[in-house]
């Protein structure tokens, strides 16, 4: 018997018995379904992440921060000794509230040497406008959103306009300036440490020590190669100890690819779950398939069929089912991700990160081939007990 009888004959059954065939394919759709929005939509996020790390923060970079409240110059001096660092950039974090005509609205300003915060975060940049003089106090430049509608609503913030904020001094005492925008920095995808800079203000490392001397909020430490890194976060824990915490861009890398990890292993606990669903769903509609047919299974055998050309048209109808099932499920579970992918970009953890979702032809293949192999396996037990009917027996089988 060709292939093309065959699948003609599994077809015209199911197509007999549609309203079975339509729930068992829509049993197999749901593994698919689900396995390919959340892998979609997890490794969009994850990759969109992960390029935004390496576009907007070296990876030679260490981020010291320190356990109490400041790190003294000594620490910045300390940190600058040691063998294989290229330059040490202290930075201050200065609470403020920004006073508009909607209302106080809380920001944080980042005050460092400019030049060399180029050097350690290579993605800060400029969309126009020129990065605060180095000896000014009431110079800023703008966070992407504060410069757009998605941050304060109307009116933004531009070069060439002032902005009157209220900032917090060390004492508890709070001090009014009136900053003038020298430029609009671009869209910044990374939060440093606990700065978002897309929702603060830059401004020259000049302000910051103005308000608190040599006390600094941190320190970003620039490896003079990759290789240099982890004998100098090692250096950093060996002279200063547990007097500050040490983060760097392997860190977060890691973190991200331990999140995928985790979603891998609960998509393949999903996966079994499914699978096994679509395996049963399978193996009862043949079963009671077989039932059904026994006399037109005795009538085939007695026109000429073999036993091995019967249990090939029920393995064949069940591989159909597979095929149908899998790929409508990896279809509409791919469809489905671009509302997932939105649900978790939803979330405060993700906001302002871009991601599209991500499924790789050869998952999808894989995928398919999967579920097709899985649904030809559990129509193999009836299709052998179909094949064993006795012709004579089956003819004279009353339903």
């Amino acid at each position: 018997m060709k292939l093309y009888d065959l699948i003609r004959l599994a077809l015209g059954a199911l197509f007999e018995r549609r309203t079975r065939a339509i729930l068992t394919i829509l049993g197999i759709v749901v593994g698919p379904l689900i396995i390919v929005a959340i892998t979609a939509s997890v490794q969009g996020v994850s990759d969109s992440a992960l390029g935004l790390i390496e576009k907007d923060i070296s990876p030679q970079d260490i981020i010291v921060v320190p356990n109490g409240k400041y790190i003294s110059s000594y620490v910045v001096e300390t940190l600058s000794q040691i063998p294989g660092v290229k330059v040490v950039v202290p930075y201050y974090t200065i609470a403020a509230t920004m006073l508009t005509p909607q209302g106080p609205k809380p920001v944080t300003i980042l005050s460092a040497n400019l030049k060399e915060l180029e050097v350690a975060l290579p993605g800060l940049g400029l969309q126009n406008g020129l990065y605060p003089a180095g000896s000014s106090l009431n110079e800023v430049d703008v966070g992407y959103y504060i410069a757009t509608p998605q941050y304060l609503g109307q009116p933004t913030y531009h070069t060439g306009q002032e902005i009157t904020s209220c900032i917090l001094l060390p004492d508890g005492s709070k001090k009014t300036i009136t900053f003038f925008v020298t430029g609009e920095l671009n869209n910044y995808g990374i939060t440093l440490g606990t700065i978002d800079i897309n929702r603060g203000l830059l401004a020259s490392d000049s302000l910051g020590r103005s308000i608190y001397g040599s006390e600094y909020s941190g320190a970003i430490v620039v490896a003079s190669s990759l290789g240099n890194v982890q004998n100098i976060v090692n250096q950093i824990h060996t002279y200063l100890g547990s007097y500050v915490q040490v983060f760097t861009t392997q860190d977060e890398i890691t973190f991200i690819q331990q999140q995928v990890s985790a979603f891998n292993l609960l998509l393949a606990i999903v996966g079994s779950a499914s699978f096994i669903v679509a395996f049963i769903s399978v193996l009862t509609t043949m079963i009671t398939a077989v039932v059904e047919r026994t006399r037109e299974i005795g009538l085939l055998m007695s026109l000429g069929f073999t036993r091995t050309q019967v249990m090939l048209t029920f393995l064949t109808e069940a591989t159909i089912m597979g095929i149908i099932g899998g790929g409508i499920g990896i279809l509409i579970g791919y469809l489905s991700s671009f509302a997932f992918l939105d649900l978790i970009l939803s979330s405060p953890i993700f906001r302002g990160l871009n991601a599209s979702p991500e499924f790789y032809l050869g998952q999808g293949i894989g995928l398919f081939i999967s579920i097709m192999i899985i649904t030809t396996i559990a129509g193999i037990v009836p299709a052998y007990r179909a094949s064993k009917i006795e012709p004579a027996k089956a003819l004279r089988y009353e339903v």
